[in-house]
């Protein structure tokens, strides 16, 4: 899938068809994982798979009546809505994220728009893949076996002659077929979910956390750096928010259930021309309704990197702002800037142009990590895209891992103001507050307060006394003492047990049975040896040791949660 990634941003525009099949066979793709989840992932609620989007816990209901109470939404009065990069839960950079911890935050709002998701990869996808073929074949497998021990033993009785050799013979057999019969009712409990159905099922397991569903993208979006495409999603607490047919989606038929959501396409007939091919990440929209309010959320993560290649670049210029060269732009569309302001314009001008100037839609929110500041000066010239829109949370909604700023001020894990709400205020006033004539929102920060008591009580095993005073060192890396009774009591409780096989992770994988000199090899549940261990020295390097030096004081949070704070606003529903 990386491969379909590449390609969309290297293409050229008589090259867009090929586009069209690369997106249908990323959204069989995970079609198919969606299916999987499903039949092998041993949930405890329903998936709806489509083209279209997925959907997970579509349809929860108490003592079989819907959840969604209207007059409940209206009485709460109002919900927060929020939107939350997650740093690619279920990827081997973040092997260990605490994913109870990460559900906690998620669960002090209402609806999350969350970023980063990613499709499951390498070994994850690997051993799934063995456990589903394993869970298929091992029935006609044991069948066989029975029948060849069945032949062997009478051989033996009919006969004295090489009875050494088929009674060994025998006995691995019998092993494998014993082996295979006890692997095969644990098999489910060796598929791997994704990172974002950890995340749900963590939901699930807080006070009143069954009513929490999930709305995913139907294909991961990329750009050229990305070493995995990403998915957007929307949780929502099904008892006060419920998801509404939206016109956009259902004039795009991408899939056969209900649209309520779907990738803004931003082809032809959205534009006056295809902007498919200068877009890394297509924005994620869905419809919803809380109470009285009814509102469609567009999420998207616009790419960081700029593209190296010239052609592409003079692409997006042109495309995007009908130039040839950034410096023609002004102030703030900077050489690193201008291709990420190209995504923020047309998804602005697709919201002017086909939600409200059709009559979809009023209340739009667009939401994202957009990796720009909002102080940036040249927003006026890209905000006038959607008549009357603005630009919301101006907080540093960046984890900073260093704990000091270049100039020898202390950070506290605070850098960039990337994470950002866009809506008309004077359409949408369910969410600005009369007051103040603005939101009431900003960021949830779990660097302080009771998400840092609990991290720092579960993980940190530094002492606070710097190793090194010297002013000077601010610029080089301070270092700091561990704490020893904390580091060994953090290594028995998450390193220790996968390395002693106390607490390994399990495979399906070629297992192997010797007697004698013969031996057999075959598929089976086998401790994971690498992924095991792996994850020991990620906890080890990435976790505890990351936080003996300034310039990684603060990192274990990322690990633990996130790289970015959720921000969030209120939104009446009466």
């Amino acid at each position: 899938m990386k491969n379909i990634i590449l390609l969309i941003l290297i293409l050229p525009t008589s090259l867009l068809a090929d586009i069209t099949t690369f997106s249908k066979n990323a959204r069989r793709e995970l079609l198919q994982e969606c299916e999987n989840n499903q039949k092998y992932g041993t949930l405890n609620y329903r998936a709806k798979c489509d083209l279209g989007y997925h959907h997970y816990n579509p349809d929860y209901t108490v003592q079989r009546k819907k959840r969604y109470s209207r007059a409940k939404a209206i009485n709460k009065g109002s919900i927060k809505i929020s939107e939350f990069n997650v740093l690619h839960p279920g990827m081997d950079k973040t092997r260990f994220k605490d994913y109870r911890k990460v559900a906690q935050i998620m669960n002090e709002f209402d609806i999350i728009g969350v970023t980063e998701l990613i499709p499951l990869t390498q070994a994850d996808l690997k051993n799934n893949q063995n456990v589903i073929d394993f869970i298929k074949n091992a029935p006609l497998e044991l069948q066989l076996l029975k029948k060849e021990i069945k032949s062997l033993k009478e051989s033996i009785a009919n006969t004295t002659r090489s009875t050494v050799a088929k009674r060994r013979e025998l006995y691995l057999l019998e092993r494998q077929k014993e082996k295979i019969e006890m692997d095969l009712p644990d098999a489910m409990n060796i598929y791997r979910v994704p990172g974002y159905l950890k995340i749900l099922n963590q939901l699930h397991e807080l006070k009143d956390g069954k009513e929490w569903a999930l709305i995913l993208s139907p294909q991961g979006e990329g750009s050229e750096a990305t070493t995995s495409p990403e998915l957007v999603g929307y949780f929502y607490r099904t008892s006060i928010i419920k998801p509404k047919k939206n016109k956009y989606c259902a004039s795009r038929k991408q899939g056969r259930s209900t649209p309520v959501a779907c990738i803004l396409e931003m082809d032809e007939k959205d534009f006056d021309e295809d902007k498919r091919d200068v877009i890394s990440r297509r924005p994620f929209m869905a419809e919803f309704q809380s109470g009285k309010f009814t509102f469609s959320l567009i999420t998207s993560h616009i790419l960081f990197d700029e593209p190296n290649d010239e052609e592409l670049q003079k692409k997006i210029l042109k495309k995007a702002f009908g130039v040839e060269s950034h410096t023609e732009l002004g102030t703030g569309a900077s050489r690193d800037k201008y291709a990420r302001f190209a995504e923020v314009k047309l998804t602005l001008e697709f919201i002017q142009r086909n939600l409200l100037g059709r009559g979809h839609q009023k209340d739009v929110i667009y939401m994202g990590d957009l990796n720009l500041e909002s102080k940036n000066q040249f927003w006026p010239q890209v905000l006038k895209e959607w008549h009357d829109s603005e630009i919301f949370i101006e907080e540093e909604t960046s984890l900073k891992k260093k704990k000091y700023h270049s100039d020898g001020s202390e950070s506290f894990g605070k850098s960039s103001n990337y994470d950002h709400f866009i809506f008309n205020p004077r359409e949408t006033d369910e969410c600005i507050n009369p007051q103040t004539n603005t939101i009431e929102g900003g960021i949830l920060d779990f660097v302080k307060g009771k998400y840092s008591t609990y991290i720092d009580k579960m993980y940190k095993i530094r002492d606070e006394r710097e190793l090194n005073s010297n002013f000077l060192s601010i610029f080089s890396s301070k270092k700091y003492q561990v704490n020893k009774k904390k580091y060994q009591k953090a290594v028995k409780r998450f390193i220790t047990p996968k390395l002693n096989e106390e607490d390994p992770i399990y495979t399906v994988d070629k297992v192997k049975i010797t007697y004698g000199i013969k031996t057999k090899s075959f598929y089976g549940i086998k401790v994971d040896e690498d992924e095991s261990e792996g994850f020991a020295k990620f906890v080890k390097e990435k976790v505890f040791d990351s936080q003996l030096k300034s310039s990684t004081y603060y990192s274990y949070y990322a690990h633990i949660v996130s790289d970015h704070y959720p921000i969030y606003m209120g939104c009446a529903t009466n």
